[in-house]
């Protein structure tokens, strides 16, 4: 069984923020496989579903981002999975370029506090996919990084934004077999 996580703030005013990157992800991968709706509990909402002969569940946790951690392993827990290595996360990454992604099994929060809480409750060992969200922008105008994160996507990059999710779900198989050389090759 595999978790995937997408990390986000609740509400609509944090509808389409760079922060919301995570939820916007899960969002779509709950569209275009056909998930059952979603279920609440444990400070989430999720939907389990078989995918690629693997059982998959796809959570939001609705803590707000710097407490990402209990709800997912409350999930964790709760689905009786068997390692934190089938933990998938996606998260908006402040450090790297815009529409980037990168995938880490392991490591620091990078000043990413929902990673920092995940680690303090579950430990480092982890599959992250971090989205870059830094843009031209935010480096000429030296913006409050906490404002940034909570700004909404231009219509640009949400044109951008949109043709990266339709890769991500293209390559999903790649993502949840592990095979994150051949995934990361496809962007």
């Amino acid at each position: 069984m595999i978790l995937i996580s997408g990390l986000g703030n609740p509400g609509k005013e944090f509808l389409k923020t760079r922060h919301n990157i995570g939820f916007d992800i899960v969002d779509l991968i709950h569209s275009e496989f056909n998930f059952p709706k979603f279920s609440e509990k444990f400070n989430s909402l999720y939907s389990k579903k078989t995918i690629y002969e693997r059982v998959i569940v796809i959570q939001k946790p609705m803590s707000y981002m710097n407490l990402s951690g209990d709800p997912i392993k409350k999930i964790f827990n709760f689905f009786k999975i068997n390692t934190t290595d089938d933990i998938f996360v996606f998260h908006d990454d402040l450090d790297l370029e815009f529409s980037s992604l990168r995938i880490k099994s392991s490591g620091g929060h990078g000043g990413h506090n929902g990673i920092k809480n995940i680690i303090g409750l579950i430990g480092p060992k982890f599959n992250r996919i971090k989205f870059g969200i830094k843009n031209s922008f935010y480096k000429e105008k030296n913006i409050d990084a906490n404002k940034f994160v909570l700004d909404k996507f231009s219509p640009e990059e949400l044109e951008i934004i949109e043709s990266i999710k339709k890769k991500i779900i293209i390559n999903f198989e790649l993502l949840i077999k592990k095979d994150f050389s051949s995934f990361k090759n496809c962007f």
